[in-house]
């Protein structure tokens, strides 16, 4: 099972560890000044993700007496929580940076911004050098429009 995280998903265990999310709006300029950072970041977690999906689908066959197999189980839980515990790590970082990574496996990042008094999306996926798209907070990557849209009210 790969490893995903959504907006509905929460990185906490109870109450009391529970991580607050605090929207920070964005400027076209300030989202793209992050750019550099988050592209550094979100390029090693989606490497991390592929890696822990191939670790996940590792099946070993343990015989009790085997010691060789058990070596092999720990190397392999040791390495998994190794990389889980990198990619948390940093998809706190890109959280912290105030940016929502909607995807994972190609990169896809929302931050929010106001526009024309409503909350609004900035859209970003991983590979375009600049911020190019926007769309509503109730849309998705397949609703996103150009900037040039946005310019019209600002």
């Amino acid at each position: 099972m790969p490893v995903q995280i959504n907006k509905k998903n929460k990185m906490s265990n109870s109450k009391n560890t529970k991580q607050e999310f605090s929207k920070k709006y964005f400027s076209i300029e300030e989202a793209e000044s992050l750019l550099p950072k988050i592209e550094s970041i979100l390029t090693r977690t989606i490497k991390l993700n592929k890696a822990l999906e191939i670790l996940e689908s590792i099946e070993i066959e343990v015989y009790d007496d085997d010691y060789e197999d058990l070596r092999r189980i720990t190397k392999i839980n040791r390495q998994f929580h190794k990389l889980s515990y990198e990619f948390y790590a940093n998809v706190e970082k890109l959280e912290s940076m105030g940016c929502l990574v909607k995807d994972y496996e190609i990169g896809l990042v929302d931050f929010y911004c106001k526009f024309e008094g409503r909350e609004i999306f900035l859209c970003w996926k991983l590979g375009e050098k600049t911020v190019k798209f926007w769309h509503e907070v109730d849309e998705g990557y397949m609703e996103r429009k150009p900037i040039v849209d946005l310019t019209k009210g600002w």
